[in-house]
């Protein structure tokens, strides 16, 4: 009796294992899932300025409007620097697509569109400081 005692034991053992197995990898998947939810609104949203900032004519006299959506746009570059920096956005796959994407915008929008004002003062240190942290691993 006491050998059955022991095989169920172990049974229950390896069920138990497997349980926590099954658990760690379903966590996992969530998280990554959650990153790419993450990820999936940031890119939406910086989808939707550009739509918005092509609509808006050329000229002085919409430089305000133009400016309102600029802020949007590095306040959404923002929120994304800041998950990546903090590694709340920790998918490797993830964070290597979107590399290009933080340096164009930053290079080819940030440099050329932002007020002189928004450049120089702190304003964006996330997004500034993971541009400069992708340029130093890019050289």
């Amino acid at each position: 009796m006491e050998f059955i005692s022991d095989y169920i034991q172990i049974i229950v053992a390896a069920i138990y294992a497997i349980a926590l197995f099954f658990t760690i990898v379903t966590f996992q998947r969530s998280k990554r899932i959650d990153q790419i939810a993450s990820l999936g609104d940031v890119m939406n949203e910086l989808r939707d300025v550009d739509r918005e900032l092509a609509k808006i004519s050329s000229g002085p006299q919409y430089d305000e409007v133009r400016s309102q959506w600029f802020s949007r746009m590095f306040n959404s570059l923002e929120w994304l620097s800041f998950m990546i920096n903090e590694k709340i956005m920790t998918d490797k796959k993830l964070v290597e697509f979107i590399k290009p994407v933080i340096i164009r915008y930053y290079d080819d929008t940030f440099l050329k569109s932002a007020a002189v004002i928004e450049r120089d003062s702190d304003n964006y240190p996330q997004f500034k400081k993971l541009y400069q942290a992708l340029k130093s691993k890019s050289k």
